[in-house]
């Protein structure tokens, strides 16, 4: 980011350093809004350079603070200097969730959700979903000093919309970067998770969308990696396809991505998250949307394997073939199997466990032999995390922590596959 040219005043220079004092003093501000910036977007308001939940909640939505850093400058280093304890293990946890995640067994939490004040035009700042709960998340790293804690910005659907209005606009750009580095600043966080679903791309016809969003998304990382320097650490939440983003630049700029290895597929024709392709369903796979991100120049060592902690059941069923929702989640199989009851009611149908032994997962299936559900469990979790293990990759990371049973076996499933034990300290 270039640096205008200022004559030196004593009164000036004065004048900023003791306005930079009283801002290195402040406390986060409730609902702060970042004034629009005095410098004109180049080249009018469009530039060209060359992945849920609800939106929930109040926050802090970032001030414009100053935009350099005291970090190494990316002159010599494009990247964060310690993204922490390795192999990963990371949780996705969003402002719905009630209790506070074992630390013991996580490196990396990703607190969601970070939108935009205005999503419609990718301005107005930077709100945080219940902010008070992400202090108490950064408050736990006094059980686990190593614990790295993000902010997830973005999502699916409208709410998480505005990235691609903000990316084309340099002025919104620099807003949006300073925004990040303010609550980064105010919250003491580790870094940002950048969940853009999808560059070029329109999720359920809700989000803006542009042809010009790849290019513009590596404009936002680089001016994001110059705002918040390198002790900190930008990640971005990608597609199994590994589509939509120009991974020989963005890849200069994020320390790793968490590829969503999941929503590849659902009952009755697919597999959730298959670790690899099935022989009975033909499409994509875990193995397969690693081996396409590194193919387009994400190193195996960046990439974090995604694990999802919920099952799918047939998209927009009949009412007579309905059995469960699209998406149920891990804490309700067990009274499916066991007791035959799904949200306090009986099945209408008889389900039993199949294990895909091709593809290492599980679903559940009616008496006719249907896929009824596609899902993970304790054994194809573990599964993963050897396979994690074993491929060299950076890590594994899930959505999210709330799906989970109360006594935590996919996470210790996860935790045991990767580090061979029960905690990750």
């Amino acid at each position: 980011m270039k640096m205008r040219h200022i004559q030196s005043f004593p009164a000036i220079l004065l004048a900023l350093c003791l306005a930079c004092a009283v801002i290195s003093c402040e406390k986060p501000t409730q609902g702060m809004v970042i004034p629009t910036p005095t410098k004109p977007s180049q080249g009018g308001g469009s530039d060209s350079g060359g992945g849920s939940g609800g939106s929930g909640g109040s926050g802090n939505s970032g001030g414009s603070g100053d935009t350099g850093s005291s970090d190494t400058p990316t002159s010599t280093g494009t990247l964060c200097t310690d993204i922490g304890q390795k192999p990963v293990v990371l949780a996705y946890y969003t402002e719905y969730s009630t209790e506070m995640p074992d630390v013991t067994r996580l490196t990396h939490i990703n607190y969601a959700h970070g939108r935009f004040g205005n999503p419609k035009t990718g301005d107005g700042g930077i709100v945080i979903a219940e902010h008070g709960k992400l202090q108490r998340i950064v408050a736990l790293k006094s059980q686990n000093p190593k614990l790295k804690v993000l902010l997830m910005i973005g999502g699916w659907g409208a709410h998480a919309d505005g990235f691609s209005m903000m990316a084309r606009d340099a002025a919104k750009r620099t807003a949006f970067c300073k925004a990040v580095k303010a609550h980064i600043d105010n919250y003491k966080l580790d870094g940002v998770d950048i969940d853009w679903e999808y560059p070029t791309q329109s999720a359920d016809n809700e989000t803006g969308c542009d042809p010009s969003d790849t290019q513009n998304f590596n404009l936002v990382l680089q001016e994001l990696r110059e705002t918040i320097g390198t002790s900190k650490i930008i990640s971005f939440a990608s597609s199994s396809s590994a589509k939509y983003v120009d991974w020989s630049t963005a890849i200069k700029y994020l320390d790793y991505v968490n590829v969503m290895t999941y929503d590849m597929g659902a009952a009755p024709n697919g597999h959730n998250s298959p670790l690899y392709r099935s022989s009975r369903f033909a499409h994509r796979s875990c193995d397969e949307s690693i081996a396409e991100h590194a193919k387009k120049g994400v190193p195996i060592d960046r990439q974090v394997m995604g694990v999802p902690f919920y099952g799918k059941s047939k998209k927009n069923p009949t009412e007579a073939e309905k059995i469960f929702e699209y998406s149920v989640k891990y804490y309700e199989i067990p009274d499916i199997l066991e007791k035959g009851i799904y949200r306090d009611k009986p099945l209408k149908t008889a389900v039993t466990r199949v294990f895909d032994g091709t593809a290492k997962v599980p679903y559940l299936s009616d008496p006719l032999g249907n896929n009824v559900l596609s899902y993970d469990d304790p054994e194809s979790v573990g599964i993963k995390g050897q396979y994690v293990k074993d491929k060299g990759l950076l890590g594994a990371m899930f959505w999210e922590y709330r799906y989970d049973d109360a006594n935590h076996s996919l996470l210790k499933a996860l935790v045991q596959g990767l580090y061979g034990k029960d905690k990750v300290l």
